[in-house]
């Protein structure tokens, strides 16, 4: 009786869903979600198409834990020593701003937009992916800006208001290139931040 021949590419990530996880976000951050296709990932991952099925059930569910990872390095990063030294949320925004102007962590940007066209376009409102765009990034900042100081009261807006132009620059920063002035739009935004923090103390 011959041995059951053993598939090396179910096994690779067999009891290993984290690093699938990690290795799908990395394929979804450098193809983008467009034209995603469970078929083609599971190639590239050196992985049947069966393995996906069976930890992510659908492309929708795969994108969702995709960006359900990339928030969660985002609050990691937060809490790391890599911003410790900041004193001041204008300051933990500045090292934040740094980082999400590097080439690798721009790519959630571009995913980011094709999520929000492809919403846009729809013309529904998936309440699923507003949450996981919008609401939790929301709370996370707005958690992040009351440990240094912002009034709880307004920090669901301010968290909104710092959002939106964080997404609004890497627009700019994307398409144009324009560096130097969008750090230059970035800065008035946190004057303007100080300004309005100033006038409630």
């Amino acid at each position: 009786m011959t041995e059951p021949r053993i598939d090396g590419r179910k096994l690779r990530y067999q009891h290993r869903r984290p690093e699938l996880l990690a290795a799908a976000t990395e394929y979804v951050l450098d193809h983008g979600v467009a034209d995603l296709s469970l078929r083609p990932l599971a190639t590239a991952l050196g992985v049947s198409h069966g393995t996906l099925i069976r930890h992510f059930q659908t492309k929708d569910g795969l994108i969702a834990e995709v960006l359900g990872r990339i928030r969660a390095d985002f609050e990691t990063r937060l809490l790391s020593e890599e911003l410790s030294d900041a004193t001041s949320g204008v300051g933990v925004l500045r090292g934040i701003w740094h980082r999400l102007c590097q080439p690798r962590e721009m790519r959630q940007f571009r995913v980011l937009f094709e999520l929000a066209a492809a919403v846009g376009y729809s013309g529904t409102r998936d309440t699923t992916l507003s949450e996981t765009l919008i609401t939790n990034w929301v709370t996370l900042l707005a958690e992040s800006l009351i440990r240094y100081g912002c009034p709880p009261e307004i920090a669901p807006e301010a968290a909104t208001f710092v959002l939106a132009q964080i997404r609004g620059l890497q627009i700019d920063l994307i398409t144009t290139g324009d560096r130097d002035r969008v750090d230059q739009a970035f800065e008035l935004m946190v004057a303007m931040l100080e300004r309005a923090a100033n006038d409630l103390t």
